[in-house]
């Protein structure tokens, strides 16, 4: 198998381009996992790259690079002061050892449902900047997904995630067989901002979206455990697996919904 590591972006965009088939390396905590289940041509690592490792805060937005670690976000006084929910998802992922690798733009090209960033970035309103060796675009994050594990990435990396800083109350809660090392089975993400509420979970669905009828039914205020679960059934399909039921998913699901309705935080 062919490695190259990217000596700078261009390299790297240039590397993607030329070898659409190779499988991309950020901090590469999920790697052996993903070529246990397909074949790669080769890899092209661009964790080195130190120009996508960042975070700063312009005029009403913050801008964190798609290669900043977990802890780099948890280290951070400006993702403390500015958003507490990004923060509270990082306290919670995986262990420490792979908090230091694990990138926030690996964990969203990833795709993974259960990926504990993502529905925490949609409901924060977040957008990436694709690059290629053509130029850039940004896309709303929650239009970057188009299937289980797929992204519409083309030829492109992910250069950084920006997200608006405004005033918001939240909610996030993250629940698995253990504390430590964990896989989601269910993460329910809730912001409370001057539009309204925007609401997203984990393991409920084949890839990251908002729940616009639950965000509906929280907006009207008229809240109830049947309504909560009839307005999920619209939102969410989880899976049942070896680690949770579909019933459980949908259960607690709905208990972290009421209760992030019953006792949001504010910032």
């Amino acid at each position: 198998m062919n490695c190259y590591r990217a000596k700078d972006l261009d390299d790297a965009l240039m590397l993607v381009e030329s070898h659409p088939d190779y499988m991309v390396l950020c901090g590469s905590t999920d790697a052996a996992a993903v070529l246990k289940k397909k074949s790669v041509s080769g890899i092209i690592d661009i964790h080195g790259l130190s120009e996508l490792r960042h975070i700063e805060t312009v005029s009403d937005e913050m801008r964190i690079g798609a290669l900043t670690s977990i802890t780099d976000i948890l280290e951070s006084d400006e993702v403390k002061a500015g958003l507490p929910l990004l923060v509270a998802a990082s306290e919670v992922f995986a262990s420490r050892q792979i908090r230091n690798l694990a990138t926030i733009g690996g964990n969203i090209a990833n795709a993974s449902p259960a990926a504990d960033l993502t529905a925490v970035l949609l409901v924060l309103n977040a957008t990436v900047t694709l690059g290629s060796s053509k130029g850039r675009r940004v896309v709303d994050l929650e239009d970057l997904f188009c299937g289980y594990k797929c992204t519409k990435l083309d030829h492109e990396i992910i250069l950084d995630i920006t997200i608006p800083l405004k005033k918001h109350g939240w909610y996030y809660r993250k629940t698995g067989t253990r504390e430590r090392l964990n896989i989601t089975k269910v993460s329910i993400a809730v912001l409370k901002g001057e539009d309204g509420y925007r609401v997203s979970g984990a393991s409920l669905n084949p890839y990251a979206s908002r729940f616009r009828h639950v965000e509906k039914l929280l907006d009207g205020g008229d809240v109830s455990d049947e309504k909560i679960m009839k307005a999920l059934e619209y939102d969410i399909a989880p899976s049942g697996s070896f680690r949770s039921t579909e019933a459980y998913r949908r259960r607690v699901a709905s208990n972290m919904i009421k209760e992030a309705f019953l006792g949001m935080k504010d910032l």
